[in-house]
């Protein structure tokens, strides 16, 4: 069993230059021929900073709304998560959530995400949305980023004090970690543009990210895209011990859309490769490959 943890079934390109609509049947079709057997769907097109074109005016079925019920067809394939920016519903603090988690929770969704506002992550408007999706029993999978115009995701200084402010503040929630942000603080020492890249090279310093996952249990990490992967592999003996540790709290993902068809990220190969090298147990890979999504998600 492999379950990604973070799909996207908007094709993610700037116009409609750069790609075609695509189906289900051939993005189900895809991540089956690369051996995954079911996919998180995280609607995309929510947030402004993350809409290009926007995909909603290029392609049918973009909408959140579309996404979530077009998903329904496929459950055997398809888990749907949720969206929301935290500026909706008034864009107020005190800002009422309730029929927008009404409404996805009868649609079957299982949590919120990817949440990519471009706001601060401890921000009084995040706290209010976070606690609500928590009193929910959902876990929320955000995309963590510095603070820098002209990007999209929730924002943080080095050492990630806004995330632990967050995790205290809203600790019946799951936080779900993901993006460049996140996964930088791996390792310590950071300056706010490695915050925003891919930190090369050994770890000297251990950063914030094992010390909150170990003080919060409300905190997972999803290992997708190339800002997990790079984490993961940038120092293998850091590595491979960050993934012993924390092995009941990661999850497998590969960040990919539906509209890419060429595109097979590394990390399952990676985690096999792991296993094949004795690096971490059979045991460590099912935890990460499905066995923690399945119980995080009540499946």
């Amino acid at each position: 069993m492999l379950i990604d943890f973070h799909y996207h079934y908007a094709p993610l390109y700037r116009g409609p230059q750069d790609s075609r609509p695509v189906t289900w049947e051939e993005g189900i079709a895809r991540f089956v021929a690369q051996g995954v057997d079911k996919v998180v769907m995280l609607p995309g097109s929510v947030v402004p900073e993350a809409c290009h074109g926007p995909n909603f005016l290029y392609f049918e079925g973009m909408s959140l709304r579309d996404q979530v019920l077009s998903a329904l067809s496929y459950p055997d394939r398809i888990i749907s998560f949720g969206n929301m920016d935290v500026r909706w519903m008034g864009n107020r603090p005190d800002a009422d959530f309730g029929p927008l988690l009404d409404w996805f929770q009868e649609h079957g969704c299982k949590g919120i995400g990817e949440v990519t506002s471009n706001v601060p992550i401890d921000d009084p408007r995040t706290v209010n949305m976070f606690r609500q999706i928590g009193a929910r029993g959902l876990p929320a999978l955000i995309h963590n980023v510095g603070y820098h115009f002209g990007t999209y995701g929730l924002q943080d200084y080095p050492g990630a004090p806004g995330l632990a402010r967050l995790l205290r503040e809203a600790p019946d929630t799951i936080v779900v970690g993901h993006g460049q942000g996140f996964w930088a603080e791996i390792g310590g020492g950071l300056t706010m543009e490695e915050k925003m890249r891919y930190p090369q090279g050994a770890i000297k310093e251990e950063g914030a990210l094992p010390k909150l996952l170990r003080e919060y249990p409300n905190l997972y990490g999803d290992i997708s895209a190339g800002s997990g992967h790079n984490a993961l592999s940038r120092d293998p003996e850091f590595g491979i011990g960050f993934i012993n540790e924390f092995q009941d709290r990661l999850l497998f993902g590969t960040d990919q859309s539906f509209g890419r068809p060429e595109l097979v990220m590394p990390h399952q190969g990676f985690l096999k490769g792991l296993v094949a090298e004795g690096k971490i147990s059979e045991a460590v890979y099912e935890k990460i490959a499905w066995k923690n999504a399945t119980r995080l998600l009540g499946l």
